[in-house]
């Protein structure tokens, strides 16, 4: 018996992608998702995410009951990020990542909403996420990173935000998380979580925001 129980199992093909402005903030990380805290900087660069993939034997049983919410243990998963920012001390970053899945990986979906999350907000631990593998440039200097990612189109903890997309990534090498989010419509984003002070962050629209989950 799977780890959430049994009811009608569903397959899923699932897709998400984004074009434009985001939101991108980095600080100190543990061992599994969150906010970035101490926030190292927060602010908007250029960039965009997509990722792909199927889901099999999702059923609706979750630890807190939502009806049309449904949860696989069994997904494959296949996207790419990166972005570029300048900060201001007038440092350039950029950032280029490719997303998979792991014979590991869990995903939340609300199909009635085309929202989906790789893993499942405030419940997955990191061998329960996707994974990226990639470069950050930070001025002249070039690292390779990798270690777990989630990414989150419309669910978000703690309450659903239907026209955003989120990506974390967590780096294993330097313990540092980032978050990366864009919008459908022009907005403010929140980041932190209290009693941390929070940061707000102005964001104009992405230039392109598509969201997608099927039946199979």
């Amino acid at each position: 018996m799977s780890a959430w129980g049994q009811t009608e199992a569903l397959d899923f093909r699932y897709r998400a992608s984004a074009v434009g402005e985001c939101v991108i903030a980095y600080g100190g990380g543990e061992a599994g998702p969150g906010f970035p805290y101490p926030m190292k900087w927060a602010g908007t660069g250029d960039g965009q995410a997509m990722v792909n993939g199927f889901a099999a034997d999702a059923t609706e049983t979750f630890p807190i009951s939502v009806p049309g919410v449904y949860i696989s243990e069994s997904i494959r998963a296949k996207g790419a990020v990166s972005a570029r920012w300048t900060e201001q001390d007038g440092s350039k970053h950029r950032l280029r990542v490719t997303l998979y899945s792991t014979g590991t990986s869990e995903a939340v979906f609300y199909p009635s909403n085309d929202q989906f999350a790789l893993a499942i907000p405030a419940y997955s631990q990191p061998p329960k996420t996707i994974r990226f593998q990639g470069i950050y440039l930070n001025g002249s200097e070039t690292e390779n990173i990798s270690g777990f990612a989630c990414f989150a189109s419309g669910i978000t903890c703690p309450y659903p935000w239907p026209d955003r997309i989120f990506v974390l990534l967590g780096v294993e090498q330097s313990e540092t998380l980032f978050i990366l989010a864009w919008s459908r419509a022009s907005t403010v984003i929140s980041l932190g979580e209290p009693p941390n002070p929070l940061t707000f962050v102005a964001l104009s629209a992405a230039k392109l925001y598509q969201t997608e989950v099927k039946t199979l």
